[in-house]
């Protein structure tokens, strides 16, 4: 079961939400599009302040994957949505604006992620976000919103590099294998993971 969510703003001036937020480039290859200013600036640097705050929690993850590595350095979360329900108050305050652009019909997991900067960069194995038969094989989404340029990097199974850059959004099928390759030069490198189905077109 996952979660299908008609919150009241979130069709509320769609059309003009539409003309407003898009001025971004849009990059198509064979299985990942990449759209940067994903977000209008005054919604972005909102999401960006609150998550590079002080107060914001954050909790360890012994593993950057499912497959573990002795030499793994793990990495920072913060679940906003999992298990079927919200599991932040973020998920009510900043994030139905995100959900609306994504154009979402069903919302499987968000989770913030927060990498530390290492000597030297330390690049995960291949993986998927999920290993549900139904997510794997029926036109699931798995995104990416960076919220902060670094030198980090996402890449997919077939070879393709997505650069860190803020309020870049990078979105391919959930069953393409991508791993994940730390940042050396900021302190932090944060990024958001959406898992979704989209609406039909």
């Amino acid at each position: 079961m996952f979660y299908t969510t008609f919150h009241p703003t979130m069709k509320r001036n769609k059309r003009e939400r539409k003309k407003k937020r898009k001025n971004y480039m849009i990059e198509k290859n064979r299985v990942s599009i990449i759209q940067d200013n994903f977000l209008a600036e005054e919604e972005f640097v909102a999401l960006r302040d609150i998550l590079w705050g002080w107060s914001f929690p954050w909790f360890y993850q012994s593993g950057l994957d499912y497959i573990s590595q002795e030499t793994d350095p793990g990495f920072l979360r913060h679940a906003v949505f999992k298990d079927n329900v919200p599991a932040s108050e973020l998920f009510e305050t900043h994030f139905f604006p995100i959900l609306e652009a994504l154009e979402f019909s069903i919302v499987s997991r968000i989770q913030i992620n927060l990498n530390w900067r290492l000597p030297q960069s330390f690049t995960s194995t291949f993986h998927t976000d999920t290993s549900h038969e139904e997510q794997m094989t029926t036109g699931w989404t798995t995104s990416i919103l960076y919220i902060n340029t670094n030198n980090g990097y996402t890449e997919l199974e077939n070879g393709d590099r997505i650069e860190s850059v803020a309020n870049r959004l990078v979105s391919f099928p959930t069953n393409i294998m991508h791993r994940a390759c730390t940042q050396t030069d900021t302190q932090r490198r944060i990024l958001i993971n959406f898992n979704y189905l989209k609406e039909a077109e």
